[in-house]
């Protein structure tokens, strides 16, 4: 039988690539001086070939964890340093991905269920909503929402105004959604979820986003 030290670096590569999980990949780096080194050399490769299987949205999702890592950058507690080893920089980006991805689905579930509530003519019990198709899946645009918080005024309005009407509409309905939901969100138990992620709606940067894309749809309105 073919010891584990004697496998070719693409099969131990294509190990790292199924799982999906940053703190097992951290744990199968430490299991031999082999398993580290090849983590070491092919780590951002192994990470492109994971991600895309585990993040759903990916493109969305990685210009969100760009823009998060732009305006940490910034951060006064964030003073320039030496940069970290491009290992470590992988399994962060991974990590964000994942809890980004996480926060994702349980603000767009939510979401769903309070479309499929309000448009239903049955009473707000989920075993009594009809058999439907799969509501639609808003996570891009939260991701385009999220991403807009995160611009300076100037930028967001810039990006706001190069968005497609079925693109704004969408965007304003998930702020409605959550401007709706600010005050109430010690009740629900997805934004305590959401919230205790460390994502909270009644940040300022949301409710002046909430404002803006209220805003340009106002503007549309008017010219249409």
């Amino acid at each position: 039988m073919t010891s584990f030290a004697r496998l070719p670096p693409e099969l131990l590569c294509r190990i790292f690539e199924l799982l999906s999980d940053p703190s097992t990949i951290s744990a199968l780096t430490l299991t031999s001086r082999l398993c580290h080194s090849i983590w070491l050399t092919h780590s951002h490769r192994i990470a492109a070939n994971i991600t895309p299987r585990i993040i759903p949205h990916l493109i969305y999702a990685e210009k969100l964890a760009t823009a998060q890592e732009d305006d940490e950058a910034y951060l006064p507690r964030n003073p320039p340093s030496r940069q970290r080893p491009r290992h470590l920089q992988v399994l962060s980006r991974l990590r964000r991905l994942l809890r980004n991805a996480h926060l994702a689905s349980l603000v767009c579930d939510s979401w769903a269920r309070d479309s499929l509530f309000r448009h239903s003519p049955y009473p707000p019990n989920e075993n009594l909503l009809p058999n439907t198709s799969e509501p639609p899946d808003f996570r891009p645009v939260f991701y385009s929402l999220w991403i807009l918080a995160l611009m300076s005024q100037r930028q967001s309005t810039t990006a706001l105004r190069g968005c497609t009407q079925h693109e704004l509409s969408q965007l304003n309905e998930l702020t409605r959604f959550i401007s709706y939901s600010r005050d109430d969100l010690e009740d629900p138990a997805t934004f305590r979820d959401v919230r205790d992620a460390g994502l909270d709606f009644r940040d300022d940067m949301w409710a002046e986003v909430c404002d803006e894309v209220e805003y340009e749809c106002y503007q549309l309105s008017m010219v249409m």
